[in-house]
């Protein structure tokens, strides 16, 4: 049975070790829609959550800290809030009444740090803070986040820029990236919930008023 969503998405995940504790930063992080290989849009979201590279030798060996590599490349299918990301720009375009989207989109977080347990998130951020070289730190804050020149410039070359946040973490960040977003309207897809809150795109599946204001956002952005 063929794939609901076959997309391809490429990252690197880069170890750092402390004491017992293996802790992996995801960066470099794209999806592959369609076949262009042009940059389509890009998704600002909190952490990396729970992708791995399941259908790749070696990840579980790498994860588990064999081998002498410290960076491992792959591909692998989207997790779920990429799939719901997929699914939004899909609806966004067919509802806009355009073509297929082609494209690469890049994923940027707040915090490079891999944590399927999100409550857990700024922890393991500290943590990594405190073993990461300064001049590697890049890993874990990528420059697109925590610099506005660099953000505006990977805006300016985007279609359209998705953001969605899980609550309370990052706080700060996440309110500096939204304030750094205003001038960038014309391109800001979000969802915002009945709370005030830009909505994580993992909540999209099961809170379908979310996900129809994401895809409403998305159209209203590609048809300005």
């Amino acid at each position: 049975m063929p794939r609901k969503y076959p997309e391809k998405v490429t990252a690197s995940m880069t170890r750092f070790t402390d004491g017992k504790d293996i802790l992996l930063l995801r960066h470099s992080t794209a999806i592959q829609l369609g076949s262009s290989n042009e940059h389509l849009g890009m998704v600002i979201m909190t952490n990396p959550g729970k992708f791995e590279f399941n259908k790749s030798p070696g990840w579980h060996e790498f994860k588990m800290g064999a081998g002498t590599s410290e960076t491992f490349v792959a591909d692998d299918f989207p997790d779920l809030s990429m799939q719901n990301v997929i699914e939004v720009i899909r609806r966004g375009h067919e509802t806009a009444g355009l073509s297929e989207p082609s494209g690469i989109i890049r994923i940027y977080n707040l915090s490079n740090v891999r944590q399927p347990d999100g409550k857990q998130a700024e922890a393991y951020h500290k943590q990594a803070l405190k073993i990461v070289p300064s001049d590697r730190l890049h890993l874990l804050e990528d420059p697109v986040t925590h610099s506005r020149e660099r953000f505006l410039r990977e805006c300016i070359k985007s279609r359209f820029v998705i953001m969605g946040f899980v609550d309370g973490k990052f706080a700060d960040k996440m309110q500096q990236i939204l304030d750094w977003s205003e001038d960038q309207i014309q391109r800001r897809v979000y969802a915002v919930d009945d709370r005030g809150r830009c909505s994580h795109p993992r909540r999209w599946r099961t809170e379908k008023e979310l996900k129809n204001r994401a895809i409403e956002s998305i159209k209203n952005v590609l048809l300005r």
